[in-house]
């Protein structure tokens, strides 16, 4: 695994086995075609110009190295976000000051002409003031033609999308971000979610 840390936004690669994403990427579809998950519309009542894509939000409980034991997916994803975490603290180690746990992942699918077009910041107020760190996996790589990036305003950066590729940065507003527009016919598939203070 490669690491690239600036503005603290961290880029980690290879995170997982070879396979492991597309793995995630069937499973979601499987369980979208069950009639699981939702599109913004129907979850926020959302306008199509300020998001659109489909997501489905599991929850797990509370997860320490200790409960990575077996080999389920969910297992191999918390393990390989663990590791990610741990070098953003070991860079980053005023942040074992606290501790932060993550007990979830939203696997989101973003259409051609999707995306999540509206600036924003991942911490706010209410259940929100807790969030410290998000991360957000690529599951499939788009073109450069095809755009789908994660665009940081304040950072004058984007990160496009590449398969396997694990980005943590600041929950806070210093790192206001928006999913950029899906062009082409991919769809844009990520898994994503936060470290908060337990």
């Amino acid at each position: 695994m490669n690491a690239n840390y600036k503005d603290f936004i961290a880029i980690y690669d290879n995170v997982y086995p070879d396979g492991y994403c597309q793995h995630l990427i069937n499973e979601f579809d499987r369980l979208i075609e069950c009639g699981a998950g939702a599109n913004r519309k129907q979850t926020e009542n959302a306008d199509k110009h300020r998001k659109d894509d489909i997501q489905l939000c599991l929850n797990f409980g509370v997860h320490t190295v200790a409960n990575f034991e077996n080999n389920s997916s969910v297992d191999i994803f918390f393990r390989g976000l663990q590791q990610c975490y741990d070098f953003y603290t070991d860079k980053f180690s005023i942040l074992k000051t606290d501790r932060l746990v993550a007990t979830s992942m939203k696997l989101q699918k973003t259409d051609a002409g999707g995306g999540y077009h509206i600036w924003h910041s991942e911490q706010g107020p209410g259940k929100f003031a807790e969030r410290v760190l998000v991360y957000m996996l690529y599951l499939n790589t788009l073109n450069a033609e095809d755009a789908g990036e994660t665009e940081f305003l304040y950072q004058q950066r984007r990160v496009s999308p590449v398969e396997n590729t694990m980005v943590l940065w600041p929950a806070a507003f210093t790192h206001a971000h928006r999913g950029n527009t899906v062009f082409g016919q991919r769809s844009k598939y990520i898994v994503t979610g936060w470290f908060y203070y337990e």
